[in-house]
């Protein structure tokens, strides 16, 4: 149902124990499937489990269900927007997410004007911005490339603890995560937390994007960008 690549990607992310997960998951599909009356099109790669593009909708499992619970609270969060990606359904206990269709591979033509919609959205009882900073260097960033980068792990701590008006992030905000939907462009894969508005930012100051004269405090985007130096080196 994956192919070698997108299995070993999986147990690198969660460990050997995901592999009695992977074997299942044709079982858990067909389950989805038959409860959600989807026609299964094919397995999408990448991710945090297996996604799967159906002809109405795009289903998406996590062997962690954490993540999914976290992922449709989000979702739930910016529901009033069309920024964002519509959920459509879940069934959390098995860690499933059901999501509109949106054509994959169709990189939004705008992807930054979805941020300031983002930052609407009422951001109580969610993560601070300071947890994410510790799981991207001391997991993700460590994972990547085999070295803690303590210095810049400290400078963007006193960052996330400085007193900025916090906002929902999206957390995970780069141009591969907006797609061009029916009616612009749409944000996917959330990893919600709440703090700094300018991290959300901070792939399109770097690429030198239109920012379309949003209200961006460039000052914090790049003492942020210096304090995630290695994850654009």
């Amino acid at each position: 149902m994956i192919d070698d690549e997108d299995r070993t990607r999986l147990i690198r992310r969660f460990g050997t124990g995901v592999t009695g997960w992977i074997d299942a998951l044709p079982d858990l599909v067909a389950t989805l499937t038959a409860r959600w009356g989807l026609t299964l099109l094919h397995h999408m790669p990448g991710g945090t489990g297996a996604t799967f593009l159906c002809t109405n909708a795009v289903l998406k499992l996590t062997p962690e269900h954490d993540i999914a619970v976290h992922e449709a609270r989000a979702l739930s969060a910016w529901a009033h927007t069309p920024a964002v990606v519509d959920l459509l359904d879940a069934d959390l206990t098995r860690g499933a997410l059901l999501l509109a269709r949106i054509r994959p591979g169709t990189p939004a033509t705008d992807p930054a004007t979805v941020v300031p919609h983002l930052h609407e959205a009422n951001p109580a009882g969610f993560p601070p911005l300071k947890a994410r900073v510790d799981f991207l260097f001391e997991t993700v960033l460590t994972r990547r490339t085999g070295t803690y980068y303590a210095t810049e792990h400290h400078r963007a701590r006193k960052l996330a603890a400085d007193n900025v008006p916090p906002v929902l992030l999206h957390g995970d905000m780069h141009p591969g995560n907006v797609l061009q939907g029916p009616a612009g462009p749409v944000a996917i894969d959330p990893r919600a937390c709440v703090g700094d508005p300018a991290v959300d930012w901070l792939d399109f100051v770097h690429g030198g994007y239109d920012l379309h004269g949003a209200d961006v405090d460039l000052d914090r985007v790049h003492e942020w960008l210096t304090a995630f130096k290695p994850f654009y080196g």
